[in-house]
């Protein structure tokens, strides 16, 4: 009789569970619990974990809670196909794809150990084994080094928008607690408890015959407010050139679960690519945040983990990661670059309004109830906390880095978009981003809000989906070539050039209605040739010009010249001290005809600005911006380290070979071809401050054979070797 109703009250039980066969295994770094729904399927599940087996959810811990469109992969069936199911590791090296009627839970441990889990509807309290409770405990490891966190393969899909190029989905699961600071050594916190086991989806568009052999370039995407991971795949949205040529493009989806606020309450939030309140319970309907509540960079914390398990698995290369996006996603990435400003190579935003998150009852709810006083985890160049208020515009420092990556603007005086409107606000932030050198290329122009395709949105930048009709300085390929670890010129204040365009006071709209010059830029025109900058302790150089061969027309220059400041960022070895006495010269490119020179003392932070330089477009004249610490470099200094940098190429090479060699100071050398039975031919030739390429076309008629290049000046020697063929 004590078995019958035994077995009777398991009945009941089971006759209101709405999920079955809980089970339960360890793969890469994380606890697996899957389980089946059986309808009625509820709002919420809850996870339950304890050592010891437990038949009442009161004898355990709450480990986690989530919504159908989390046990379910909702951005998966929204974005990829409506009957997706979350594809998982399983216990024995290999994975398990869900069927459609399963859930999942990821836990992530802290240490080793082995657990019980339940999985119960909300309110729900009876755990049976082998029902809704695992029948074992599930035993895990921890080792952080050699079995990490994954990111976890969804699967593939050809791009609709360029077919050629193939997608890739991805989910990761977060680890959530309420201590931001206590991550595994592999894996940070990106959630608050609340948010336990929360999932993430990002997609990778990768182009064909991607060779990842070699280290490859990374562009991230960030969509607007209403947006998806999707809208950012390769091909799409032609009009800004999202299509990679040597690298993979990411796309992150922002979404997040948890009510909103009542009337009518709705569970889909999204971060602003940033994050959230420490506090924030996503299953309290009037769960409104207070004043002082930290503002928790969780979404930041995420992708950056993401960027980091690319570089180990896409062979990406940490220094040519560069960031982008648009509405929401202009916000978020400007925030991401400001916050890990030495990660990335630029950063590239469409109609960012700068004003951040505003005071209202949505934004309470994630963020508190004053939003622009919040405080994050952030610190600033000063140490000071950053607040929420200023994480989004781009004049203050999220970081303690002096120096931001290039930073390139679009705006749109037609933009009557709620917060990302153009109004005073953005023209005051262009001004002081223009005041303060770090680095901005200011674009505006007459377009709306949006960046699709169609006539509304053409505009002097961007007049069609074609390289004759739209600037090639948004295209993704054009921020493959760009480089975290190399320093560049910030060219700043171009306002005060009357040459130059003027945006207006923030008046919205075009002429009539609007003020100042419908389309323009500050900085927009200026180009200079990577490889020929000089980095070197004693002299920095650049050649620079404003463009003027451009495909498309409106990325030429249409002035005779302009003058602005210029400032050194980056640097990677002249780093010279506050207070140093330099010396800095403009000469005309081929011709080393003086065009400008004088002094500059070092300022404070070791910034190097250099006053009112003029540069020209292309087919005028490029010009060589030197600047030097003549009391490094001096002959004595310059005796004791004559060459900064040799090589040859190609190597070996047939006729046309190149030597390049990089010099403090203009220098008379000798070069020598030595073989190996001592005969030698020589030349001699004057190098310019910074690299210079000196053709070794005198040796031409050298038989095949192994030669030492030799370099003699100052009686000092530099030699490299050399193989020359001689093709019969």
């Amino acid at each position: 009789m004590r078995i019958f109703y035994t077995f009777l009250l398991i009945c009941l039980c089971l006759t209101g569970m709405a999920q079955t066969n809980v089970r339960g295994w360890y793969a890469k770094g994380q606890v697996w619990i899957v389980w089946e729904d059986v309808p009625p399927t509820p709002e919420t599940y809850a996870i339950y974990s304890s050592p010891s087996p437990f038949t009442s959810t009161n004898a355990a811990a709450l480990t986690g809670r989530l919504f159908e469109e989390e046990w379910l992969p909702f951005a998966g069936r929204e974005q990829i196909a409506p009957n997706a199911t979350y594809r998982i590791p399983n216990d024995s090296g290999s994975t398990y794809q869900l069927l459609s009627n399963e859930g999942v839970f990821v836990f992530t441990p802290h240490q080793q150990g082995q657990l019980y889990f339940a999985v119960v509807k909300w309110g729900d309290t009876a755990a049976v084994a082998g029902v809704n409770r695992t029948a074992t405990a599930v035993t895990f490891q921890y080792d952080p080094i050699g079995d990490p966190v994954q990111c976890h393969h969804q699967g593939s899909f050809a791009s609709p928008f360029a077919p050629a190029y193939t997608c890739h989905a991805y989910y990761m699961w977060a680890d959530g607690r309420q201590n931001q600071w206590e991550g595994r050594p592999d894996f940070p916190v990106m959630a608050n408890d609340y948010k336990n086991g929360m999932p993430s989806m990002f997609l990778v568009s990768a182009p064909p015959s991607l060779d990842t052999t070699v280290a490859i370039p990374e562009t991230v995407w960030l969509h607007g407010g209403g947006g998806t991971a999707h809208q950012s795949i390769a091909g799409s949205r032609p009009i800004v050139g999202i299509l990679p040529n040597k690298g993979i493009l990411v796309a992150h989806n922002d979404d997040l679960f948890g009510y909103r606020g009542a009337n009518p309450p709705s569970t889909e939030h999204v971060s602003t690519h940033f994050g959230w309140r420490t506090t924030w319970n996503p299953f309290d309907t009037n769960n409104y945040g207070l004043t002082n509540d930290t503002v928790v960079n969780y979404t930041q914390r995420r992708y950056h983990w993401i960027d980091q398990w690319l570089i180990e698995n896409w062979n990406v290369d940490p220094a040519n990661i560069n960031i982008n996006g648009h509405s929401m996603g202009a916000y978020g990435s400007t925030a991401m670059a400001k916050s890990y400003p030495e990660h990335y190579a630029t950063l590239t935003a469409f109609n960012n309004g700068f004003e951040g998150i505003v005071a209202d009852t949505g934004a309470a709810v994630l963020y508190g109830i004053n939003p622009p006083m919040a405080p994050t985890p952030l610190r600033d160049r000063s140490g000071a906390t950053v607040l929420l208020g200023t994480v989004f515009d781009i004049t203050h420092r999220n970081a303690a880095a002096r120096d931001f990556p290039l930073i390139r603007i679009f705006n749109s005086k037609n933009d009557l978009d709620g917060t990302m409107k153009w109004d005073a606000l953005i023209v005051q932030q262009f001004k002081e981003a223009d005041s303060l050198g770090f680095g901005a290329q200011l674009n505006w122009s007459e377009r709306a809000h949006g960046i699709d395709t169609g006539p509304a949105y053409s505009d002097h930048w961007h007049h069609g989906n074609f390289p004759t009709t739209q600037t090639a300085m948004d295209n993704v390929a054009v921020e493959e070539t760009f480089r975290s670890d190399r320093s560049f010129p910030a060219f700043f204040n171009h306002r005060y050039d009357p040459l130059n365009n003027d945006p207006g006071d923030g008046t919205p709209g075009t002429f009539p209605a609007g003020d100042g010059d419908d389309w323009g830029t500050w900085g927009g025109w200026h180009r200079w040739q990577w490889d020929s900058i000089t980095d070197i302790p004693s002299t920095w150089s650049v050649t620079a010009w404003l463009e003027s061969n451009a495909v498309f027309i409106d990325d030429n220059c249409p002035l005779p010249e302009l003058t602005s400041e210029l400032s050194i960022r980056k640097p990677q070895q002249f780093k010279r001290a506050s207070g140093t006495q330099l010396d800095w010269t403009v000469k005309e490119y081929g011709t080393d005809s003086l065009l400008q020179s004088g002094w500059v003392m070092v300022f404070p932070d070791s910034v190097v600005v250099l006053p009112m330089v003029t540069v020209y477009p292309e087919n005028i004249r490029k010009v060589v911006i030197t600047v030097e610490d003549h009391a490094m470099s001096s002959e004595d200094g310059l005796a004791a380290n004559v060459f900064h940098s040799v090589k040859i190429f190609p190597n070996p090479s047939t006729a046309g070979a190149q030597l390049e060699v990089a010099v403090a100071r203009g220098v008379e050398c000798e070069i020598k071809a030595i073989a190996l039975d001592g005969t030698s031919s020589a030349f001699t030739t004057r190098l310019s401050p910074g690299k210079n390429q000196v053709s070794l076309s005198p040796f031409d008629a050298l038989p095949s054979g192994f030669y030492v290049i030799e370099i003699l000046a100052n009686g000092k020697r530099e030699v490299r070797k050399w193989v020359k063929v001689v093709c019969n």
